[in-house]
């Protein structure tokens, strides 16, 4: 069972690499070694290629399209190389002593073909790898080609949307309006179902009347505030009047002797008890004041709720009849609504057929670049990344190692083999062979020749024989 099976391997390697397998199997393990690895080589070809053309083809065709596409050339190209494989035994002659000229020359044209492979196979890698960029490129050459055919388009829509814009605005004003009139319609049914009337007015007359007794509390407060600032003032005045008195008296500025005798002791006994009650003025100043400041926002409260009272007063006060006023009113402008929003899809369908004619006339006018993806479309976007001022030198080079990659991967099988190989007894056997059944090929020509002459001078003799006895 096993020797079965790897005969069968064995035999599929000799296929595979187009190699005598009688020739092969009398060979050593160094020469199945070689057949192995060019095998191994061709598949991971194989598989490089399908993968690296479905996905380069499937940028522009489906997926389905792109797999089959890419396995028809995958294999296209597996049975290409392996021809080349299957001749690699007779680059060099064993029998013969350096690389015949003849071998040489003939080795031109699959030095020329593997070029070609590669660099067909690096061009079409770079397109799928820089397949991002390339579609940047496309879509920046599409945009600038197409620039005024954008440009005359956006006016002619600008020129359209006049007529939609004021549909639209009135479909918001009829929204709004509808909106208002649910708003004071829901307030309405709120406040009617959380109070009643005659709850409202005695709430409001309590929150009406809290306010005025705040209010009297802040003017009596006010009021206090004036009559101690007034106190304040003259108890300032005559301090400064008493404290003047006693220092004229005290220094005789006035002209008069200085002394401290009975004018002086009362006028400094008036304006110490002034201090004094300038400062029982100041504190209690500050107490009203800050009662006052602390009723502010009492104040500010009472009148907040006094309004939001106000709010359900008023609210209470709509009657019945503004209700189904309003509800009648809101029936008719819904109906306008539905009315103006049928006008606006008939105007946005009229624009859009339009804008189609539209299009169609600039493209018919030759304004309208269309943005293709094909292979050659994408080959020209490369040579114009490759243009750029900005990022072509380092995607020249991109290119150019993925161009040296492919190369080496081509034609290193075939300078290994002239200048590095060893012989390998599969070519001393195949060399021999060939030689035998070439020399087994001559003896059986030279055998048909001599064959050949002796018979034509036996029907030549005949003839001779026919004429002498005719004569």
């Amino acid at each position: 069972m096993t020797e079965k099976k790897d005969s069968r391997f064995f035999k599929l390697i000799s296929f595979l690499s187009l190699t005598d397998s009688e020739v092969l199997k009398e060979c050593g393990r160094y020469d199945r070694m070689l057949a192995y690895a060019m095998v191994f080589r061709q598949l991971v070809t194989f598989i490089f290629t399908f993968m690296l053309f479905a996905y380069g083809v499937s940028l522009f065709l489906g997926a389905t399209a792109a797999i089959i596409t890419g396995f028809i050339f995958a294999l296209t190209l597996f049975f290409l190389d392996q021809a080349i494989i299957g001749s690699d035994w007779a680059l060099r002659n064993p029998f013969k002593s350096g690389i015949p000229l003849r071998s040489l020359i003939g080795l031109v044209p699959r030095i020329i073909y593997s070029l070609i492979i590669a660099i067909g196979l690096a061009t079409l890698a770079e397109i799928s790898l820089q397949s991002n960029a390339i579609d940047e490129q496309i879509q920046q050459e599409s945009n600038v080609k197409n620039r005024e055919y954008f440009a005359k388009l956006e006016a002619h829509e600008k020129e359209l949307d006049t007529a939609i814009d004021v549909e639209r605005g009135r479909i918001e004003e009829l929204q709004q309006q509808i909106q208002t009139l649910r708003n004071q319609n829901a307030a309405y049914k709120a406040a009617k179902e959380s109070n009643d009337t005659q709850s409202v007015e005695n709430t409001l007359d309590v929150r009406q009347s809290n306010l005025e007794e705040l209010q009297k509390s802040q003017q009596v407060l006010n009021a206090e505030i004036s009559g101690i600032n007034e106190r304040l003032a003259n108890a300032r005045e005559e301090y400064d009047f008493w404290f003047n008195e006693a220092l004229l008296e005290r220094t005789g500025k006035d002209g008069r002797a200085p002394t401290e005798g009975p004018k002086y002791n009362r006028a400094v006994a008036t304006y110490t008890d002034l201090e004094k009650q300038i400062g029982i003025l100041e504190a209690a100043l500050e107490d009203t004041q800050a009662r006052l400041d602390e009723l502010k926002p009492r104040i500010e409260a009472a009148t907040s709720e006094l309004n939001d009272v106000q709010s359900q007063r008023n609210q209470l006060v709509l009657s019945e009849t503004n209700f189904e006023q309003n509800e009648q009113t809101i029936t008719r402008l819904e109906d306008e609504l539905s009315t103006a929003t049928v006008a606006l899809n008939q105007q946005i369908d009229r624009k859009q057929t339009k804008m189609d004619e539209y299009r169609v006339k600039l493209e018919n006018d030759g304004l309208f670049y269309e943005v293709k993806t094909g292979m050659l479309r994408r080959y020209l976007a490369l040579q114009s990344i490759h243009n750029d001022p900005v990022v072509g030198q380092a995607a020249i080079l991109f290119s150019l190692l993925l161009k040296i990659f492919f190369i080496a991967i081509e034609l290193m099988p075939v300078i290994i083999k002239l200048f590095f190989s060893p012989f390998s007894f599969y070519s001393l056997r195949m060399y021999r062979k060939m030689h035998i059944a070439l020399l087994e090929e001559e003896g059986r020509l030279e055998e048909a020749k001599l064959l050949h002459a002796k018979s034509r001078r036996k029907r030549m003799q005949e003839a001779e024989d026919m004429e002498t006895v005719s004569m």
